[in-house]
Formats: C-alpha cells, structure tokens, sequence
C-alpha cells in the first residue's frame, strides 16, 4: 500500500451571507416578514498531500493575493469581502512545510471559481504547471461566461484566473484514479462539475468534496442545498454518490467551507497519516 499523508494550508477567510452557501437559512414568517440576514465566515483552503509514488500533489490552491487587495471590483468585494495575512498566501504556506511551488509535482483543481484557483498562477513555468487536473466542463463554462461579462466576473469566476502563461491543463469530468490510494470524484450540482478528493490512508478514508457539498449543513441529513447552485438535480446526485461512498469507505469528510470544522483540524504544518 502507497503512503499518504496530508496537510491543511490555510488561505484566510471570506465572509459572506450565509443564504449563499445554504439556501434560506432564517426563513421569513407572518410574524417576522423581514429576517435579518445570518452573515458568515467561510475559510479558503488548499490540501497538499504526499504520495509515496506520485509525490507532493496540490488540491486547490486558494485565492490569489490580490483578491484582498485591489485585483477584484467593490461590488463584489462588498458581497464577498476577503482576508488573508502575508502568511496565507500559497506561497508562504508551501514554505512553511519546506517546500517551494517547484517541489509540487501534480496540481488539481476541484473546480475554478475565484477561492479554488486565485493561486494557480504560481505554477507557471513549473512541472507541475505544464498538465493542471481540472474538470473540463467547468474550465470552459468559467471561462466563457467571465469572458463574455465586462467586468470579467461572473458568479465565481474571474477573467484573470484563465490568462496565466506558462500553464497547461488536462481535463477530467469523469471519476478518476490518479494512483494508488488516491481518486477524484465527478461531482455535479455547484458548478457543472466539481473534481472532489478521496485519500485511501492507512488511518482510514478522507473524502473532499469541495463546493459541491461545502458543509455539514449543506450535507445533513437532510441534505440543504445551497443558495448558489449550477444544479439542483445534480446537487441531489452528488449527495446521493457520496453517502454511497461514506458506506463503502466509512469515510471522513472534510468540507470547504465549514468554519466549525476548520476550527477543529490540525493545519500545516502538522500532517494527518
């Protein structure tokens, strides 16, 4: 059996109405016709993980720095307004556990909206950089749609993510084995799919599904979808595929964007083996 350990690299956090990420969280009623809004804090994430045989492989790779600063437009920040330290920006974090974007040899992306792939452009120039594993569904919804916008956004994708030279991609819209122990899973409903994260370990399976289920709201039961959804059929396929899975494996789940969770994992650079 190949070695697999795992670490968190923590990228900030956004925070945002929580009705985006769970579809009416605090319902109106003839008693109280205006609900305040529950508003939220989300964390950015990457996960890298080495692999005996494969090596350093890099699953998501956060915001892009910028972000923050003045990369994207008031009316979205306003909406999505995030924060992160020097010490958050990939780079650092890869840093933190002794390595360099050189040292990374696969690069995944579960889907490209804004907080997956901000980073990628790292990569540029590099060997991970010449063949990055995306879905190609959504590559090419993303980049048609923030394209076709004039302030080059549109929902979670932002014009620039899709300019970086010196990159290449191979895509995957079908589940995948990507080597011993490790396998992505074709996940419709967020976007018109997400590329999620299954890691065979000798302490048990951890499965990411990324945005296509970001929390253990969204996941129940019952499941909840949330406000922002590509699919509301396929939101309910990838519940279903991934209960099957949690059977199968008695897998642990570790979700995008659930703060009480990210509260209680270990980060880099401390690793889970």
């Amino acid at each position: 059996m190949s070695k697999i350990r795992f670490t968190i690299l923590s990228h900030g956090h956004i925070e945002n109405d929580l009705a985006w990420n769970t579809a009416t969280p605090n319902p109106g009623n003839r008693f109280n016709k205006n609900p305040e809004a529950i508003w939220g804090e989300f964390p950015s994430f990457s996960v890298l993980v080495e692999h005996s045989d494969l090596g350093w492989i890099l699953y998501d790779t956060g915001c892009h720095p910028g972000d923050e600063k003045d990369r994207l437009p008031k009316s979205f920040t306003d909406f999505f307004p995030l924060y992160m330290d020097e010490q958050d920006y990939l780079e650092n974090r890869l840093k933190s556990v002794g390595l360099t974007k050189d040292d990374i040899d696969v690069v995944i992306l579960s889907h490209t909206h804004w907080d997956h792939s901000g980073g990628v452009g790292l990569f540029s120039g590099t060997k991970a950089g010449e063949k990055i594993l995306t879905s190609g569904l959504d590559y090419s919804f993303g980049i048609a749609n923030s394209h076709a916008d004039i302030s080059g956004i549109d929902g979670g994708y932002i014009k620039q993510n899709y300019q970086h030279e010196g990159l290449g991609y191979e895509f995957i819209d079908e589940d995948y084995k990507l080597a011993e122990g490790i396998e992505l899973i074709a996940l419709e409903g967020h976007s018109p799919l997400v590329l999620g994260l299954m890691l065979h370990m000798e302490s048990g399976t951890y499965i990411f599904p990324s945005d296509a289920v970001s929390s253990k709201l969204n996941y129940g039961p019952p499941a909840k979808p949330p406000g922002f959804l590509y699919d509301s059929l396929g939101y309910g396929r990838a519940i279903k595929k991934l209960r099957e899975m949690e059977k199968k494996y008695d897998a642990k789940f570790i979700f995008s964007h659930d703060n009480e969770q990210f509260k209680t994992l270990k980060k880099a650079p401390e690793f889970y083996e």
